[in-house]
């Protein structure tokens, strides 16, 4: 099922190859939109129940569910909703008004965070950082992708488990394997996730 979703990932745009600007201001071969994942519904529902599949063969106890401004919101929402978990999320930056509150929501006990994408890990670990100052504890963070730059060797210094749905390596292996992107496409990105340069 994950290739089927792959492909329509494709299909409908949200995974572009080209020449990409990233937060971090690197340049990128390739982009995952994943904002615009939940205009899709049937498409969402299948990588929601993937996800929740993926999440429940770990077995962990988590406790609450809380997603990282602004990306992993909508999707820590579906998530707690579906997984009957109270749901909190981190803001981008600490708001000057009303209770001036970073993390929103009643945070407490085992809480796993959620993101769209992870990529070097630097918004994992201020988000856990933050929820860490409510006195919850982070237990797992999940995301949809992992761009396999560094976010896992974070996760791992944290010690928390790190749950991405897919990552970057897969999801341009299933495209070659669909022929849904050429060789030369191909070769192209893995160049980049290994180093190289564009």
């Amino acid at each position: 099922m994950l290739g089927e979703v792959v492909s329509e990932l494709y299909r409908v745009g949200i995974i572009k190859f080209g020449e990409f600007t990233l937060a971090s201001g690197k340049k990128s071969p390739y982009y995952f939109d994943f904002r615009v994942l939940p205009s899709y519904p049937r498409l969402y529902s299948k990588v929601i129940e993937l996800w929740i599949s993926r999440l429940n063969e770990l077995n962990m106890p988590i406790e609450c569910i809380v997603g990282i401004a602004s990306a992993g919101i909508v999707h820590a929402a579906i998530l707690g909703y579906l997984m009957k978990k109270p749901i909190g999320y981190v803001r981008a930056e600490r708001k000057d008004h009303g209770t001036s509150k970073l993390v929103e929501g009643l945070i407490n006990g085992k809480v796993l965070m959620v993101d769209d994408v992870a990529t070097t890990g630097g918004t994992l670990r201020r988000a856990y950082n933050a929820i860490k100052d409510v006195g919850a504890e982070v237990i797992a963070f999940t995301v949809i992708l992992d761009r396999e730059e560094g976010a896992e060797s974070v996760s791992r210094e944290l010690n928390i488990k790190f749950v991405p749905l897919m990552s970057a390596s897969q999801v341009f292996k299933l495209l070659r394997d669909n022929s849904l992107i050429s060789d030369g496409i191909y070769n192209e990105v893995i160049k980049y996730l290994k180093g190289g340069l564009m």
